[in-house]
């Protein structure tokens, strides 16, 4: 039992493991204590010094990360001395970080809505989601992405290139790609919270709060004066900008949540705030607009023909008859001046002018809408301000206005406009708009005795705090032009959310909260920015948004703007710039700001110069950009002591060398985006993703990563946790070729059927029935040894038992087989002739203990992981490597010897050391089964002869393994798979008692044999049956008892016996007729038999996940899930149980391999297991050891068959 010392943490007294640092002590009780440079892969780096704590008796600062607890230690975590310690820090870490946590567009954005996220789901087809990343700051993105002023856009970086990103239609596409489809994108509504707000006023304000808080689970009811809801957007925005289908589409939305509503209620007229709380509201939201217009303030403005703009506009949204004259003028300068000239031009009027008192520049209206108002005939004045209206028998008929010139800027910052004297003029009118500004309509205390508490601010707006929307009155909240005067929709909605935040937060912990302010650094605005980067940019032509003809449009409310179709929303979200930081969502350094409060000096970090960068980011696959480095070293030391690649120079900051393996590690642990993945040239864009643990399938290793989801979508890998079989490395192969996969190769999305020579589309029911009908047609012509599989083996073990047992009970052959066969089957019938099973591999993680390496092969080279447990071996251990033949690798010089010995000799080198070794030390008794197969080997290695140039290596290597235990065996299985049968035998069989020997009595750590194979699956589908030789269980067909047992678990009469030639025979001689194979870019493995035997098969069925060599041939082709899309079980090549899971849909029309065979054998005839758990049932009667345990818990905890066989 290991000792413990007692220590006392923040008062808490402790046991903690002697030896233990003071982080782990603290971390083992829950204790939290900042790190930065921290990782449990490596020795503590102590360069962020972020774990100081203070220790009782020290007269400095410890770093939790390295000191060592010690009995009696007194430990203090945190203080406001350490906590500015910390501060201090990190404030010195912005010297050097250098960039933009998040894209501009999306800071500038009242809403800060994730814009940069969301084109770059849109550049993935991934429509739906981008929906839902907006609605996660606005609930209404249909009618904002026609109604915004995108101020998003003036922030874009792509000012500096040609023009700015079109965000705001880029939005509408994805919003209109909603609606169209009918797939409503709307939150979880969870369980009712028993809190319920009033929500006065159904304008966007309201609608938003309503949505955001019924998401949370509170009651919401709106209440609203008019009929229906949806306040200006319904009332003040005419159709041809807005559709009211369109808004009532977005309303039904968000009531279809639970929100109730009561229309036609005033505030103050049928009810007051008392009164809402009297009938149960926790919480009220007040947001009633801004209805009232401001008085031109001019002689005249009382005369018949004058209004204002609302009312205008909103007597036309709601069907009144409206009276427009021919010659109309409108006052100001706003959308709705715009909104009501165009609007009287399809009334009627023959002429509608626009009177601005400032220049075009100063104008508010967006410059679309003021473009679109002159395209159709409005005619604007500029620098003109109304002094009269002149009216005829109390109508108005003329107007007088006077020139402007601009002087000095007023509080707004525009130029104030100054009267030209003497440069008045008259116009003639028959009816004058104003739409100079508006302001709420705020209660007074006698219409509302509780206003008599809420603060009322001198522009008639009620007051409250800007981030939690608190009056600081009781439970009353404010939010849109009721807080902030006329303003824009988008601010509105962002009100809503943000009271929305509040309200949930005082709901929770009885006080209000508004949300955290993100730590956010910039390199600056499009004035200060540095422009040289952006001169390696090609200029591309914004586009355009369609529109409806002038001449259609200006006699009707029509909409004007037709929509974005799919190709140009493509074009415009490629034209993103993806300024912000793709590591801003999982940046350490971010989450360490925010915790402590540190604000971002307004001034410019440290940069390192455009030129500099570009000529060290030239890794193919990953983004290096040392403007965001921190020089925490993490990269440097993992390459070093984890990887022990020694690929990372660090000078300033990290530069990659020749050594790379390209494993991803580094980025893993980069605490900033300093480093990311590359796709297509630039970082991966990580969005916020959902992470879904599974198994890879590049190698036998079965290494256990992390898919990183976005909806539909992997967007990239990422090691996984410190767990078995690989303990967080990882390699090139599955962290970027397992991606590139997916989403480069050519997917088979569709079952297909040769008709007429040419491969048709088919449903799944056309394509399985010719399947089997096909192979039926074959059997009956040929006989049942006619027909076989090739199997992939990267099968789920689910899908290659349904497979094997449709061929033996189906099909009555027993051609059932998969590359990598030769060898796997070769190892396993070694390891039982042992008598010691699959306890002579070794968990793969005990290689990196090794203290002496055989290295047949280049076992490194199918599966990377075992490189790097050698090196890791050679560098922590001081291992000696021997390489027996195989390729060069990144192995410690002064520490490898290499034999130069050709594959087809390694049978006989092994088997000659060997038998060395047993003629110096024996192995047991005679009766153990490992001494009779040692006498086997002494006889191969007596009738084998082996180069007279390795006598002397092997006799010094014989010596050396005579010496003491030790010693492990890493082969290269796919190698020996291209020897004779009786070759791989041999070889398995010489490991076999090196490996007994190496382990001595058991204890010595890393000793054993660690095959490699390119299949995943390939231990797991022999295990299953998947060999002509062999029955589920790695049972011999030959096995009397096992027929018998296979027979009465499957109710089966009779099994077809062992077929007189091996498969590849039987292919290449034309033998097989009709074939079923699974995965034909892996026939390849097969050698000459792969690539030329399928001329001779008569029926082919290939089940593909990308288009393979076969499918030229293919006769039926079945779409197969790809990585990712299907869940099952593998068996990694130390014999371990892994789980395979489901991250993504199937794409297309694609099936797992077990689902697609399930239908096959049903459209058969043949009984198969109706389910994943009927298979896994199967398998608990036919596999030896397993029937104990729940198949269940075997792959949850990563059983391995040494273990339970």
């Amino acid at each position: 039992m290991s000792k413990t010392v007692t220590v006392t943490i923040d008062g808490r007294t402790i046991q903690a493991p002697q030896g233990s640092t003071i982080l782990d002590a603290a971390r083992r009780e829950g204790i939290h204590v900042p790190t930065l440079c921290y990782t449990h892969l490596l020795p503590p780096l102590e360069n962020c010094r972020l774990c100081v704590v203070a220790v009782e008796g020290e007269r400095q600062y410890k770093a939790a990360c390295s000191t060592s607890v010690a009995d009696g230690m007194v430990i203090r975590t945190t203080g406001p001395e350490l906590d500015q310690t910390r501060k201090l820090l990190l404030e010195l870490l912005l010297d050097t970080h250098y960039g933009d946590c998040v894209a501009p567009c999306s800071v500038t954005c009242p809403a800060n809505v994730d814009i940069q996220g969301y084109l770059a789901l849109i550049r993935h087809g991934e429509y739906l989601e981008a929906v839902k990343l907006i609605k996660e700051k606005i609930p209404m993105p249909a009618t904002i992405g026609r109604v915004c002023p995108h101020p998003c856009e003036s922030a874009c970086r792509r000012h500096l290139v040609d023009e700015p990103v079109n965000i705001n239609h880029c939005k509408r596409f994805v919003a209109d790609f909603e609606m169209k489809t009918g797939r409503r994108v709307l939150p979880e509504v969870p369980e009712d919270t028993g809190h319920h707000v009033a929500v006065v006023g159904g304008g966007p304000a309201g609608l938003s709060a309503a949505y955001y808080l019924r998401a949370l689970g509170h009651g919401v009811t709106i209440f609203e004066a008019r009929d229906k809801l949806g306040g200006m957007l319904r009332y003040g925005i005419p159709e041809y900008r807005l559709p009211k289908k369109i808004l009532d589409w977005e309303i039904e939305g968000i009531l279809s949540l639970g929100v109730r509503v009561r229309t036609g209620v005033t505030w103050g007229r049928d009810f007051t705030l008392d009164d809402l709380k009297k009938e149960g509201f926790g919480a009220i939201f007040l947001a009633i607009g801004a209805w009232a217009s401001r008085k031109l303030g001019i002689v005249g403005e009382d005369l018949e023909g004058v209004e204002s703009g609302v009312d205008f506009l909103e007597n036309i949204a709601a069907g009144k008859p409206v009276r427009v004259g021919r010659r109309v003028a409108v006052i100001g300068g706003g959308n709705v001046a715009i909104d009501a000239a165009r609007s009287a031009l399809r009334l009627g009027a023959e002429k509608v002018t626009i009177l601005y008192r400032r220049s075009r520049k100063e104008m508010p209206a967006s410059h679309e809408e003021i473009e679109a108002a002159e395209a159709e005939g409005v005619e604007i004045h500029l620098l003109a301000a109304p002094t009269r209206i002149l009216g005829e028998g109390g109508r108005a008929a003329q107007l007088e206005f006077i020139r402007m010139e601009l002087g000095e800027p007023d509080a707004s910052g525009r130029r104030r406009p100054v009267p030209i004297e003497g440069s008045e003029t008259l116009m003639d009118v028959d009816q004058v708009i104003s739409a100079i500004g508006q302001y709420p309509m705020v209660l007074t205390k006698e219409q509302d005795p509780g206003m008599e508490r809420i603060p009322i601010t001198r522009w008639s707006t009620i007051g409250g705090d800007p981030r939690s929307m608190h009056t600081g009155q009781e439970m009353i909240f404010v939010g849109g032009d009721l807080f902030r005067g006329p303003m824009t929709v988008v601010a509105a909605l962002a009100d809503g959310r943000k009271a929305a935040y509040s309200l949930n937060r005082f709901f929770q912990v009885g006080e209000v909260q508004p949300e955290p302010l993100h730590f956010n650094i910039s390199k600056g605005d499009l004035e200060s920015i540095d422009r040289e980067p952006f001169e390696v940019y090609k200029v591309i032509p914004r586009e355009r948004m369609p529109e409806l003809e002038v001449a259609k449009r200006v006699t009707n409310f029509t909409e004007v703007e037709l929509g974005f179709d799919e190709a140009q929303a493509h074009r415009e979200a490629e034209r993103c710039l993806v300024c912000g930081c793709s590591a801003a969502f999982d940046c350490r350094l971010r989450e360490l700001m925010n915790e402590f409060q540190v604000d971002w000096r307004d001034q410019p970090s440290k940069k390192i110069h455009f030129q500099r960068v570009a000529a060290i980011d030239t890794h193919p696959a990953i983004a290096l950009d040392p403007n965001k480095c921190i020089r925490c070293e993490r990269c440097v030391v993992a390459c070093r002591v984890f990887q022990c690649s020694d690929a990372i120079d660090f000078k300033d900051w990290p530069r990659f060398n020749e050594k790379c393996v390209s494993c991803g590690l580094c980025v893993d642990l980069c605490p900033t985006g300093a480093l990311m993945e590359k796709r297509q040239g630039r970082a991966v864009e990580r969005i916020h993703w959902r992470s879904v643990p599974t198994h890879c399938i590049q190698c036998g290793c079965g290494c256990e990563v992390d898919l990183k989801v976005k909806g539909g979508r992997l967007v990239w890998i990422a090691d996984g946790r410190d767990v078995p079989p690989n303990h967080a490395s990882t390699c090139s192969r599955g962290r970027f070729r397992a991606y590139d996969d997916q989403w480069k190769e050519k997917r088979v999305l569709k079952p297909l059927v040769r008709e007429n020579g040419e491969l048709r589309e088919a449903s799944w029911g056309k394509a399985v029935d010719r399947a089997v009908q096909g192979l039926r047609a074959v059997s009956e012509k040929y006989g049942p040894e006619s027909v076989g599989a090739l199997a992939s083996f990267h099968g789920t073990c689910e899908g290659l038992y349904l497979l094997q047992k449709w061929m033996r009970l189906g099909l009555k052959t027993p051609y059932v087989d998969f590359p990598e066969r030769g060898a796997a089957e070769a190892l396993v019938r070694s390891l039982a002739l042992s008598g010691a099973g699959f306890g002579l591999v070794p968990p793969l993680s005990s290689l990196a203990k090794a203290r002496r390496i055989f290295c047949i092969g280049a076992p490194h080279g199918t599966s990377p992981l075992l490189g790097t447990l050698m090196r890791r071996a050679a560098r922590n251990h001081g291992a000696r490597i021997v390489r027996v033949g195989g390729e060069n690798g990144s192995f410690p010089e002064g520490r490898t010897q290499r034999l130069d010995v050709e594959p087809a000799q390694w049978p006989a080198f092994l088997c000659a050391l060997a038998a060395r070794l047993i003629q110096r030390q024996g192995l047991g008794s005679a009766t153990d089964p490992i001494q009779k197969l040692a006498e086997e080997v002494i006889r191969t290695a007596d009738a084998w002869s082996v180069p007279s140039s390795l006598e002397g290596p092997m006799q010094a290597l014989g010596e050396e393994l005579a010496a003491g235990p030790g010693g492990a065996f890493v082969v290269d299985g796919t190698a020996l798979n291209g020897l004779s049968p009786k070759g791989r035998a041999a070889a398995f069989q010489a490991l076999a008692v090196l490996a007994t020997a190496a382990k001595g009595n058991g204890q010595v750590e890393g000793a054993g044999i660690y095959p490699a194979f390119w299949g995943s699956n390939s231990l797991g589908a022999l295990l299953v049956g998947m060999a002509p030789g062999m029955l589920p269980g790695w049972r011999p067909l030959d096995d009397a008892e096992a027929v018998k047992k296979v027979t009465e678990v499957w109710e089966a009469e009779a099994l077809p016996s062992k077929p007189s030639a091996d498969t590849l025979e039987a292919l290449e001689s034309g033998r097989l007729k009709g074939l079923f194979v699974q995965e034909s870019r892996h026939l390849g493995a097969l050698g000459k038999a792969g690539s030329e035997g399928l001329r001779n098969v008569e029926f082919l069925v290939v089940q593909e996940n990308v288009a393979g060599p076969a499918l030229d041939r293919a006769d039926v082709v079945l779409p197969l899930a790809a990585f990712g899309e299907q869940e099952g079980t593998l068996v990694n090549q130390e014999g371990r149980f892994l789980g395979l899971s489901r991250a993504l849909g199937a794409a297309g029309e694609c099936l797992p391999d077990w689902e697609a065979l399930s239908r096959i054998m049903a459209a058969d005839g043949t009984p198969f297991p109706q389910s994943i758990e009927a298979v896994h049932a199967e398998w608990k009667e036919l596999l030896p050891g397993c029937g104990e345990h729940e198949w269940a818990s075997l792959v949850r905890e990563k059983v391995r068959l040494a273990d339970v066989c």
